[in-house]
């Protein structure tokens, strides 16, 4: 079983897609987080990785697919998808090796993408993610798991924001219509309510 969430940055959708994983006891596989941890760790994928992304722009298809393919082989349950695919080839290749469920489009004002982007924050630990806006920490600036201080994201700048912004639309926006040719995809309201999203998405998992 494999779900796949597609969404400008700030729509909400590595929060849906983690939700979804932990109702369905599927693996989440957040590609974004990944390279950012492979970066901390400065390893070769990581440096690699980091000389695209500083700058704004993506990780190239065949290094993305590659990885795709190995973490894939490694785990043996399902997946939800949350930062891949992010162009059209690489669509095309996840949709030669494995059947998707269903594509859910959490649909965003940019506006609004912005102001929530701005607002993001990590955990400086444990990596947990927060959102000043919609999904704020119990104590300000503090983790609720485990204590420690959180902090804004380093990409999270206006310029990349903006690079980022664009990039979608260019090249990740035609997803939808590739995954609407092929009836599965569901664009949803990106600006409700956390749980009420998550309810929609869930009753629209259980008919797949």
């Amino acid at each position: 079983m494999l779900f796949v969430f597609l969404g400008i940055q700030g729509s909400g959708k590595g929060t849906q897609a983690k939700l979804l994983s932990q109702k369905l006891g599927l693996e989440h596989i957040n590609l974004g987080e990944y390279f950012r941890r492979q970066i901390a760790e400065n390893n070769p994928l990581g440096i690699l990785a980091h000389e695209y992304l500083s700058k704004g722009h993506l990780v190239p298809d065949e290094i993305v697919c590659e990885l795709v393919s190995k973490l894939m082989i490694k785990i043996n349950k399902g997946f939800v998808f949350d930062g891949f695919p992010r162009t059209l080839s690489q669509a095309e290749y996840l949709h030669y090796i494995t059947p998707v469920e269903r594509v859910f489009y959490l649909e965003l004002d940019d506006g609004i993408a912005k102001e929530r982007m701005l607002a993001r924050r990590v955990c400086s630990f444990c990596r947990k993610d927060y959102n000043l806006l919609i999904n704020p920490p119990k104590e300000s600036d503090i983790c609720d798991k485990c204590g420690n201080i959180i902090v804004k994201r380093a990409d999270d700048t206006i310029e990349l924001i903006q690079n980022r912004l664009e990039l979608f639309h260019n090249e990740t926006h035609p997803l939808t219509e590739f995954y609407r040719s092929l009836d599965l995809l569901t664009v949803i309201k990106a600006n409700a309510d956390i749980n009420e999203i998550h309810q929609q998405i869930l009753s629209y998992a259980s008919k797949t």
